[in-house]
This record gives structure tokens, C-alpha cells and sequence, in this order.
């Protein structure tokens, strides 16, 4: 049985077993090939945890007959690269050039030949893409994020060179032969308000032209929005620290790979145990570093400058400065495949509370996330 088994396997199933370096050569030397070669192909790159690869090649393999010894590898193959696909820290890119159908390559995707309009899977940072023809090559860059889509727009339309001329004037008509005599016949003129002005619109005549001064925008990562709800003591070092509540939204704005633009606006209750509460609205801004993504979650520390309001004349009969300044440093753990955040943020005072006390805080913060 084993023998016959091994009698009515193909050499493409074969090679799926083996998933070799000689048969990976072989099958790109067959490409662009029938779909069961690029199916076999794709699902060998899925085996040797090539993800990128692998998609480019499984992308169409559920909709076309594929020969038994195979099909069931294939489709085990697409459904687990799309799985880990998601939960990878690669991003989706979506290459659009101008005019479509040229051929784009991608350093992320070496030795690929790709077709535009195309999606593929790349790894976070900068990529540059090139498309076109010898000689008239279009270039386009684009930085991506973990876990983030974008696309990249190439081109603005290829033109082919002017054909080139002897320099020679040519002034012979072909009809230089033929002569009249008389005045030239009457030439009925057409009514210079036409098209929509003459209340028919009529067909569109020659080619739509380009507007040079149409804006082609350029997806980027998406901004990164929270709220926030937390608790923590509170501390000016003239009352006993008590536990305050606090309320938050906040915000992120990449700006390169990793790091990021941190905003906040919050309110919270401070000022230590006293006769009076004092109620502070503040907004921080400042910076961020994603210092790991993985699969499961995302940390990230982050630095501040806060500002605030203060809702409170006195307090212990001591007068409260309506403004004040602080320095905030935080840590956030984000849950990946979940809105939920998680995070410790520590602020301190560098102007007064009340006269020879400045506030500070330590606090817990848990939250929702619009990522």
C-alpha cells in the first residue's frame, strides 16, 4: 500500500513533503505558471514560515480546481497564513501606480515581479517602491506601522518620447496639382455655444486630461484614540495623600516607526486629604516609543509636559494657584486584538500647589481604544 501510495503522488505533492531549496527553484523556474504550480508554491513558502510569500501566492488558490494530492495541503496552508497574518506584526500595503497593470517591484518582496493594483504583507519601516519601463522608472516611498494599512500611490502616467525628426520641411500638398478659380465655397460655421451652455451636454470628446494640480493623498498609519479611567494618591507634601479618581482621553500621532506624538486632556480631584478637594482640568503633550509589539500586546512609554486649571481659592486657608505645571511619565500596555489598555502614569508638580507645596500623583489607568 505504501508503495502505491507513493506510485499515485505527483511531483508537485512531492515537493510540497520536501519543501527544499531545490524545490522552490524549481517551481519559480516553471512561474508564472498554472495555478496548481503557484498554489504548490505558495503553500510551500507557508511551511517555511515565509508569510509574505506565501499570501502573494495562495491569494486566488480557494477559487480554482486543484489536483486531490494537493488540495487539501493548499487549503490548510491559506487558512493558516491568513491567521497568522493577523496576528503578526506585519502591515498591509496596497501598491496603486498610474496608469494600472505596470510591473512594481519592492525590496521587502526581492526577486518578485508584482502586477499593480496588488496588496501585499511587509514588515514595519520604510519602502520604496519602483514601477514602469527601462529608462522611464517611477519611484515612490512610504513608511508603515505594525499592525497598520496603507497604500502607495506610484506615477502620475508614462508618456512615450516624441519620435524623432530628420529636421526637413516638407511643404508639397498632395493635391498641389489640382487648381480652381473663383471664390473659395461658403463655410457654414458652427454656433460657438455648445455642450452644457446649449443645454445638450453630448458626448465626452478625446481623452479626460489629468489636473496637474489634483492632489494625490497618500494613506498613512491612523491617528490612535482612548479614554481613560483611573484612581491613585495624591500627595503636596502639606496634607496626608489621599485616593483621588481621574478621567482622561487621549490620543497618538505617529510620526516615524515607533515613535509617536502623545496628547491628553483629563480631569482629576487633587490635593491630599484637606477641608477641601481641590479640582484640576489639564492637558499634556509629549512623546512616545513603542518599546515592544508583539503578537499579543504593545507597550509603550511615554513622556509629558502638563498644564492645568485649578477649580479652588484656598484651601486649609492657605491661598491655591489657579494654574500650574508638571512633568508626567507613563508606561501603557495595549491587549492586542482588543480595545483594552492598560497603564501606570507618575506626575509631579514644578510649580506651587499652595505656597512651599507642589502636587504630585501616582495613578492606574485602564481604558478603551479607537486603533
Amino acid at each position: 500500500m505504501t508503495l502505491a501510495a507513493r506510485a499515485e503522488a505527483s511531483p508537485l505533492s512531492e515537493a510540497l513533503a520536501r519543501h527544499a531549496d531545490a524545490d522552490v527553484a524549481a517551481l519559480r523556474a516553471q512561474l508564472p505558471g498554472d495555478p496548481p504550480v503557484r498554489c504548490t508554491l505558495g503553500a510551500i513558502y507557508a511551511q517555511r514560515n515565509d508569510l509574505p510569500r506565501a499570501m502573494l501566492y495562495l491569494e486566488d488558490c480557494a477559487d480554482v480546481g486543484l489536483p486531490e494530492d494537493i488540495a487539501m495541503d493548499v487549503v490548510r496552508a491559506t487558512r493558516d497564513v491568513k491567521k497568522r497574518l493577523r496576528d503578526s506584526q506585519l502591515s498591509q500595503l496596497s501598491i496603486v501606480t498610474d496608469p494600472p497593470g505596470l510591473t512594481v517591484e519592492i525590496r521587502a518582496l526581492e526577486g518578485e515581479k508584482l502586477t499593480a493594483p496588488i496588496t501585499i504583507w511587509v514588515k514595519a519601516g520604510t519602502h520604496t517602491v519602483r514601477a514602469g519601463l527601462p529608462g522611464q522608472q517611477l519611484v515612490s516611498s512610504i513608511s508603515t506601522e505594525a499592525y497598520s494599512r496603507s497604500t502607495i500611490y506610484v506615477g502620475g502616467g508614462i508618456r512615450p518620447a516624441p519620435p524623432i525628426k530628420d529636421g526637413r520641411v516638407d511643404f508639397t500638398e498632395e493635391n498641389a496639382t489640382e487648381q480652381t478659380s473663383g471664390p473659395p465655397p461658403d463655410i457654414k460655421r458652427p454656433s460657438m455655444i455648445q455642450g452644457k451652455y446649449a443645454g445638450d451636454a453630448g458626448p465626452r470628446l478625446g481623452p479626460e486630461l489629468d489636473d496637474p494640480l489634483a492632489w494625490h493623498g497618500q494613506a498613512g498609519p491612523r491617528p490612535w484614540f482612548g479614554l481613560r479611567l483611573g484612581g491613585g494618591m495624591y500627595d503636596d507634601g502639606a496634607a496626608t495623600s489621599s485616593f483621588r479618581p481621574s478621567v482622561a482621553a487621549a490620543a497618538r500621532f505617529s510620526l516615524v516607526p515607533r515613535v509617536f506624538l502623545a496628547a491628553r486632556v483629563d480631569w482629576s480631584r487633587r490635593g491630599g486629604t484637606a477641608d477641601r478637594a481641590v479640582d484640576s482640568v489639564g492637558a499634556s503633550i509629549g512623546a512616545g516609543y513603542t518599546a515592544l509589539a508583539t503578537r499579543t500586546l504593545g507597550v509603550a512609554l511615554i513622556g509629558q509636559l502638563r498644564g492645568d486649571l485649578r477649580f479652588a481659592d484656598t484651601r486649609n486657608r492657605m491661598a491655591v494657584s489657579r494654574t500650574g505645571a508638571a512633568v508626567a511619565a507613563g508606561v501603557e500596555v495595549a491587549i492586542a486584538g482588543t480595545p483594552l489598555t492598560a497603564g501606570l502614569r507618575f506626575e509631579q508638580g514644578i510649580t506651587e500647589l499652595v505656597a512651599g507645596a507642589r502636587d504630585r500623583a501616582l495613578l492606574i489607568e485602564v481604558g478603551v481604544d479607537w486603533r
